[in-house]
């Protein structure tokens, strides 16, 4: 079983960056079958085209040879088409574009055309895939696209006895502004994307993950939280901190969330953190023995205390700490728990730092912008 990376404290829901920093958008189920629809409508297409026709330049295949290409085209794509389902790597997907790219080579070497409509799926494959994984595998499909195109051509005019005319070159010269133009627009659409999807994940204040990262964050890791794969839960809580925003302002405050947040996120060292909202913040780490984590909480109390009489601020926290599987198999659950040994530890500080009540429902939190 794959391990979470919890070196990596991006959100892993929209992006997988299976392979270091080149990773790629994984589709949703809708978006899977209509791209293996739309390779299927190809190939509909291209054995209705070619049974037009009585032969085909015989460069490298009869007509009944490739009919039998297109056949294997099929069944790879259907094989492809059910691994996707199952679970979309970056292998299958190369490995799809490929036969992509394989299929539609063919199909313009021994078109018959002098300017032969089939290359026309090149920019199928380039727009059908391209623009659904990102940058990366839109520039690989691009350059392969290329590639298949002064292949094609070049078997066409070498072996299949066709001339270059000017419509050729019209038409090739065509093709490459208008797919050059295609990556340039997708790579602003990408950058929106990606500022869209950390605007949705990232708290904008503290520039940790936001409620909705977290969760989706969880999905990953406590999926995997098997015996093989424990994982701890983190839950803290400032003391104080509605008295600080009533006598100091919103400004203030919103200081004492982003050096907090800081001091979070650099104290637990590894894992996934995140602003679960208002002054409640969230860190899931690999699994971590009580000696560890009582650490841990030396460590961010120690910092905090350090800043709140550096600065003259009354910043002080509370936090409490759940373990799963043995304390839940989701996130919720684990807050539930971590929060009353979060109130259990703050009962047994100062009394002004009790500042809000026991029981609360942690659905109903205020959400971090």
């Amino acid at each position: 079983m794959q391990k979470f990376d919890w070196s990596d404290r991006r959100h892993p829901c929209h992006w997988n960056s299976g392979s270091g920093d080149a990773g790629f958008w994984v589709p949703d189920r809708a978006e899977i079958v209509t791209q293996f629809f739309t390779r299927y409508l190809f190939f509909a297409l291209a054995v209705i085209y070619f049974s037009t026709l009585e032969s085909v330049p015989p460069v490298l295949f009869s007509i009944e040879q490739l009919f039998m290409a297109l056949g294997v085209y099929f069944a790879l794509n259907t094989w492809f088409f059910f691994q996707a389902l199952r679970g979309v790597t970056l292998q299958y997907i190369r490995g799809a574009m490929s036969a992509d790219l394989v299929i539609v080579s063919l199909c313009v070497i021994h078109d018959p055309n002098l300017i032969p409509p089939s290359a026309m799926a090149f920019l199928m494959v380039l727009l059908g895939n391209g623009m659904r994984y990102g940058m990366r595998l839109f520039a690989e499909v691009l350059g392969g696209a290329i590639l298949g195109m002064a292949v094609s051509f070049a078997f066409r005019y070498r072996m299949g006895g066709f001339e270059i005319s000017a419509g050729d070159v019209f038409f090739g010269v065509f093709w490459v502004f208008l797919a050059l133009y295609a990556f340039i627009l997708m790579g602003r659409i990408e950058g929106q994307r990606s500022q869209l999807d950390y605007r949705s994940r990232f708290d904008t204040l503290t520039g940790l993950l936001n409620r909705h990262g977290l969760l989706a964050a969880a999905d990953t890791v406590f999926n995997k939280a098997d015996e093989g794969s424990p994982a701890t839960v983190l839950f803290a809580d400032l003391n104080q901190f509605k008295m600080v925003n009533d006598r100091y302002g919103h400004g203030v405050g919103d200081r004492v969330l982003a050096e907090f947040a800081q001091i979070f996120n650099e104290s637990v060292e590894m894992g996934v953190c995140g602003r679960w909202g208002g002054d409640e913040f969230v860190a899931i780490l690999p699994m971590r023995s009580e000696l560890a984590m009582k650490q841990i909480f030396e460590r961010i109390e120690a910092r905090t205390q350090a800043w709140s009489q550096s600065n003259g601020l009354p910043m002080g926290v509370s936090l409490g700490v759940s373990y799963a599987p043995q304390d839940g198999q989701d996130l919720m659950t684990l807050l539930s728990v971590a929060d009353i040994h979060l109130y259990q530890n703050k009962s047994l500080q100062p009394d002004e730092a009790k500042t809000q009540s026991f029981y609360r429902n942690l659905v109903d939190e205020p959400e971090a912008s």
